[in-house]
């Protein structure tokens, strides 16, 4: 092979040569161009875990607003999720009201209403009061589904709740797999383990721990085993509403300690119960009388009654969400078998000279009826008298305030259901009267 032919096959070979090498880089770029993308997409892609597990949600379960960056969740979507079935309309309130949904999980249910910053929860079976709480952000509705804040799933689900901007990542934590987490870890520092009722755990949520020693006396504490109140009680209970600890001594008197450990309330009592946290009162009882004390301990009304509040359950269909308080004012106290009430100042605004509180028969005008307490509309409340001389019942309609409505010459006052609306009716001189066209035209115009 002559000269010429050997450059030319050595430059042939170094062009191939050039090509590879071009190549291999464009390869190589490539790959880092792809490793990037994921690496971007995987940034992009929000990631949730439940409970340690990565979960794949229903689309838009869980949006973003762009121009607050804040996180919405859709109620009814992640209920499934976190081991609770989802409702249209409210708790109680039979319909099918898109703009409001109630959730449960067999031991508490909470309702969310659109545009409102309340959430409502009770238990199941309904034997205790509704607790009201105020997130930070009200329910919104888009692509046709409610959604809520995380502090929405954190009160409404008993979850926490944490999102890491950093690498999009949200994850959640049931209240069962908490228990779980921190029993095992409240064992190794030398307790029994969390309590094992279910209000007490929620206190998990706030980082408060209720534990007990071998002994058999309850304390708090925090994630770090940092004491919050001394391990010397014989039980406690959490409010999660006002985030306090309902405390009994060994000599079954009962306070109120704070979640910093403060005594709020001297444990002189034989019971308290929260009567309206908005308010800061408690029913108490000593020797079988109930009164009501403020936050300090002093006597908004003395401890002398036989009973303060209704039974709710007397009343299904009104659905009362606070049997101590009705209508925000006005305080049902039984003594010495009659009845009467107080306002929230202590003040009395109806004598004790009444012999039932509500109508409470089932059965009115030959017919199966509600029995009825309340006609929200008109903040009122019905009460009746027992005539001894004509041996026969009679009922009133009074405001919250304890003006009368309607005087005391009823026969019955009751409600009717259809498609979980409530219809009032009363009668008087044997005429079936509708409660509301009544006040419409009687009483509200005066």
């Amino acid at each position: 092979m002559d000269l010429a032919g050997m450059e030319n096959k050595k430059e042939k070979k170094s062009k191939t040569t050039t090509i590879i090498l071009i190549f291999i880089i464009l390869l190589v770029l490539l790959i880092i161009g792809i490793i990037v993308s994921m690496l971007i997409v995987q940034k992009v892609t929000l990631k949730v875990y439940i409970d340690g597990q990565i979960v794949t949600l229903p689309k838009n379960t869980i949006i973003q607003d762009n121009e607050s960056g804040k996180i919405y969740v859709a109620i009814k979507e992640i209920a499934p999720y976190l081991g609770y079935e989802a409702h249209n309309g409210e708790y109680k309130i039979f319909s099918e009201d898109e703009n409001k949904c109630w959730i449960n999980n067999k031991k508490e249910t909470a309702s969310f209403f659109l545009n409102s910053d309340k959430v409502s929860k009770v238990y199941p079976d309904q034997t205790l009061d509704y607790e009201n709480y105020r997130i930070d952000e009200a329910v919104i509705k888009k692509n046709g589904k409610l959604y809520v804040t995380p502090e929405g799933i954190k009160i409404g689900f008993n979850s926490t709740f944490t999102y890491n901007k950093e690498n999009n990542t949200i994850n959640i934590n049931t209240l069962p797999n908490l228990v779980k987490t921190y029993n095992t870890r409240m064992q190794k520092y030398g307790y029994t383990g969390v309590s094992t009722e279910f209000d007490n755990q929620k206190a998990i949520l706030y980082n408060l721990f209720i534990v007990k020693k071998k002994d058999g006396l309850y304390g708090v504490v925090n994630s770090n085993n940092t004491e919050i109140i001394s391990s010397k009680y014989k039980s406690m209970s959490f409010n999660e509403t006002t985030q306090e600890f309902f405390v009994k001594s060994t000599t079954d008197k009962v306070g109120i300690v704070t979640a910093t450990g403060e005594t709020k309330i001297n444990l002189l009592y034989d019971n308290i119960t929260l009567l309206d946290k908005n308010s800061d009162l408690y029913v108490v009882k000593n020797e079988n009388k109930y009164g009501v004390i403020d936050g300090n301990g002093n006597n908004v009304i003395y401890a002398e009654y036989d009973k303060i509040g209704i039974t709710s359950g007397n009343f299904p269909a009104d659905n009362i969400s606070n049997r101590y308080l009705l209508f925000d004012n006005f305080i049902p106290v039984y003594k010495n078998e009659k009845w009467g009430a107080f306002n929230k100042s202590g003040e009395m605004i109806l004598p004790l000279e009444y012999d039932f509180m509500g109508y409470s028969y089932s059965k009115a005008n030959n017919k199966a009826v509600n029995p009825l307490l309340i006609i929200p509309k008109y903040n009122a409340i019905v009460l009746g008298k027992t005539n001894k001389e004509e041996r026969k019942n009679y009922y009133g309609i009074f405001d919250s305030e304890g003006n009368q409505m309607v005087p005391v010459r009823l026969t019955n006052a009751y409600s009717l259901t259809n498609a979980g609306v409530n219809t009032y009716y009363m009668t008087y001189e044997e005429n079936e009267i509708n409660i509301e066209e009544y006040m419409e035209r009687y009483v509200v115009q005066n």
